[in-house]
């Protein structure tokens, strides 16, 4: 057995136990917002865990490609339907056990996003999508590369400008990668501790409105959806005038823990693309 077959098997096998806690998690939590932690949190890590441990034992670059891609999906898309069941969960009246809440009685003006009219051609997100188009034929061929150059372009053109952002700072961003991914690491683990714990006597929930300072969309969204990630934090709802977004809380310590931990995802977020 090689070294990547061992590294592959330890990726898997840290993917199958986390999406076997999380499933224990959905069935084990007390509340429905609770179980919400473990439906996000945790299926995402394990899901994709498995996904590049299948590509490091293949040893292949197109399998592994296709993990990491799988992976990034995952990542980008949990959150909002996180955010989406959370809320309708919330105005559904699934809210017992909680020890706080800023929500309960809010007159909420969600908040609007306003496109722009103009559609511009951006080269970096045409480049990522023919990144995505290669790797999923998994063979990087002239036909493949001009096919891939093509759609992209077309689907480019039909895109309209993301609002709120000028530019992206590739350097603040591989930071907030890097800070974000030990943050989903700890989030992880936190929820897989609470599962293991026969009593969950840890889980203190809260409902916390945490104001934002940011005038962008892009980064009030882009805060909001990365929440879900951070440890014990699932986002509820974003309302704007004022923008504030109200994060449930699995584990509830303190206010001021929850505006430091939101302010601090602000800045890194803010940091990184530029408004």
């Amino acid at each position: 057995m090689s070294a990547l077959d061992v590294l592959g098997t330890v990726v898997m096998a840290a993917g199958g136990a986390l999406s076997l806690l999380a499933a224990i998690g959905i069935v084990v939590f007390p509340t429905t917002l609770a179980r919400m932690h473990a439906a996000t949190k945790s299926a995402s890590l394990g899901l994709a865990l498995l996904a590049i441990g299948i590509g490091i034992v293949a040893e292949g670059w197109g399998l592994f490609a296709v993990g990491l891609l799988l992976a990034a999906f995952l990542f980008g898309t949990a959150p909002i339907s996180g955010h989406m069941l959370g809320r309708a969960a919330y105005f559904a009246g699934q809210t017992e056990g909680l020890v706080h809440d800023d929500l309960a009685g809010v007159d909420l003006r969600p908040l609007h996003v306003v496109e722009r009219a103009e559609r511009g051609f951006s080269v970096p997100r045409w480049f990522l999508l023919l990144v995505v188009w290669v790797v999923f034929w998994r063979d990087p061929t002239v036909a493949v590369l001009a096919g891939g150059a093509i759609v992209a372009a077309i689907v480019e053109m039909l895109l309209t400008t993301t609002p709120g952002v000028t530019r992206v700072r590739p350097a603040a961003v591989i930071v907030f990668l890097v800070r974000y991914f030990g943050m989903v690491v700890v989030s992880n683990l936190r929820v897989a501790r609470e599962v293991l714990n026969p009593g969950h006597d840890g889980i203190r929930e809260a409902i916390v409105a945490a104001p934002l300072s940011t005038d962008s969309i892009f980064v009030a969204t882009l805060v909001a959806n990365a929440i879900t990630f951070t440890p014990g934090t699932l986002t509820v709802e974003l309302t704007d005038d004022p923008r504030v977004v109200y994060v449930h809380v699995l584990q509830f310590s303190s206010v001021e823990e929850i505006h430091e931990q939101v302010a601090d995802l602000e800045r890194l977020v803010s940091a990184a693309f530029a408004a």
